[in-house]
């Protein structure tokens, strides 16, 4: 208790004290609210994107790149990378099945196409999106975030594509004008490899929004699996028992010559326009027949309120990688795609930001310490002379550092708290679109945790073990007798 009481005595003899508590606590306090921003930002991404279109865990194929539900996130050849297969299908998703914890499967086929409609007067409008191809009915029930407002999901095994508002509004703005699209209406879907075209025509069932506005969800069209896969040539397997070989023929049996084929046709010259209806219930292929498809790209899980979804990630991937399946489980911030990584990293950088000025800070500290100690060679030679222990010098700097440190620290955080009491009763709102991506919605709201806090303080600790170790080797390196007499 001594050591304490002598300690705070010479913190509080030396005026050099205050500029180190304010300067380590503005540092403090900056981080603790740069935190709470993000971990609001945190929250509000996770509740947005778990209830539109992520789930808590999402089943995807291994792949050498980075992988989200949108597909390849590696620039410049994302939108062009087909997206892997979940083999085999059935298989994992029996094993997701079995898991205790998980409430919810969705298979999900992605894929990156053009959708048109027609103007108000009379031009076409179109733009790329990322196609979903998902049961609407069941995946509209369970992505809470999303809301029907006008028309309805299509039922498995229906035809159908459903828009969002913010996707039409986006298209009208990019042709800058207004779109007369109805539900009911057929839309032209078409992919392009660059060789050739697949074009189907698809009715629009429904037009939705999401319960919180992202550009990311802008980006989502949801549409019927058996079109997507017949838009981008993706065949099913299906068993030889389920194939009718009379289905396959590709003339029939009604034809009596072969000129009778061509009695009805016209002599024309012209090319099909995107206007006309693709795809009608003739042409389906086997993929679109009524079998039950193997062919996805990913299953989202959501999971129970209650659940471990890290311990239910780890043992998923767990039981892959004992049968030797190439799919992995992950959370969803890695299926979300790079907005959700652009804020990570930002927070990173922010927080190496923060941490290089309380190292400054340390450094501050550590070199007034080094100063003192120089400075009290003498008293503490006096001290060591009179028989007081090594360790008993050593507790008067480890105290001297932590009055400065946590003292410090708790300012922070006190302001800290005091400062994100202000955001939030500010209701910061914003528009611009790369803040609303970064920020996760359209509003700031800052989360304070105890773990922020907790962590500030237990940094701060760390900042008083580290700048104690130097002035105490120069403190117990000075000879007792030569320190009396004044000499270092």
């Amino acid at each position: 208790m001594f050591a304490f009481r002598f300690a705070l005595k010479n913190v509080l003899s030396r005026k050099s004290s205050l500029v180190i508590i304010l300067f380590i606590a503005f540092s403090i306090s900056l981080l603790v609210v740069s935190n709470a921003i993000f971990d609001g930002t945190d929250n509000g991404m996770e509740k947005t994107f778990v209830n539109s279109f992520t789930g808590n865990i999402v089943i995807r194929p291994k792949s050498d790149v980075p992988m989200s539900l949108f597909g390849d996130e590696t620039p410049l050849t994302g939108k062009l990378t087909a997206i892997p297969e979940l083999i085999p299908y059935q298989d994992v998703y029996d094993c997701v099945a079995a898991v205790d914890g998980i409430e919810v499967l969705l298979p999900q086929i992605t894929g990156y196409s053009s959708v048109q409609f027609r103007t108000i007067d009379g031009g076409l409008v179109h733009d790329e999106f990322y196609f979903f191809g998902v049961e609407a009915e069941e995946y509209i029930n369970n992505m809470t975030g999303i809301h029907i407002i006008e028309g309805r999901s299509f039922s498995k095994g229906e035809k159908g594509l459903m828009l969002s508002t913010a996707a039409l509004k986006a298209m009208e703005d990019e042709s800058e004008r207004p779109n007369d699209v109805k539900v009911g209406e057929n839309l032209t879907v078409y992919f392009t490899d660059g060789v050739s075209m697949t074009i189907r025509s698809v009715p629009l069932v429904g037009i939705y929004e999401y319960e919180v506005e992202n550009p990311t969800l802008d980006q989502i069209v949801i549409i019927d699996p058996a079109t997507l896969r017949a838009i981008h040539e993706i065949q099913d397997v299906v068993p030889e028992e389920d194939i009718n070989p009379e289905d396959m023929s590709l003339i029939g049996s009604e034809i009596d010559d072969f000129d009778s084929l061509f009695a009805d046709a016209s002599d024309s010259v012209g090319t099909e326009s995107l206007e006309q209806d693709f795809g009608t219930a003739e042409e389906k292929t086997v993929s679109e027949s009524d079998a039950e498809s193997t062919v996805w790209t990913f299953i989202i899980c959501k999971t129970a309120e209650n659940a471990n979804v890290n311990a239910i990630i780890r043992s998923l991937n767990a039981e892959f990688k004992k049968n030797d399946w190439p799919v992995q489980a992950v959370k969803w911030r890695s299926a979300a795609g790079g907005s959700v990584a652009m804020v990570f990293y930002l927070r990173v950088i922010l927080n190496i930001g923060i941490l290089l000025i309380l190292l400054t800070g340390f450094i501050v500290i550590a070199n007034t310490l080094i100063i003192s100690a120089l400075s009290r060679v003498c008293e503490t030679g006096t001290l060591r002379a009179i028989g007081a222990k090594s360790h008993f010098i050593a507790l008067q700097f480890l105290f001297e550092t932590l009055i400065l440190t946590v003292t410090a620290g708790i300012a922070g955080c006190a302001i800290g708290v005091m400062l994100n009491s202000i955001i939030q009763a500010m209701n910061i709102h914003i528009s611009n679109t790369l803040l609303i991506q970064l920020f996760g919605g359209t509003s700031i709201s800052p989360v304070l945790t105890s773990s922020n806090l907790l962590g500030c303080m237990v940094l701060s600790a760390l900042l008083a073990v580290v700048g104690w170790i130097y002035p105490l080797r120069i403190a117990l390196a000075a000879n007792p007798v030569v320190a009396m007499r004044g000499q270092a």
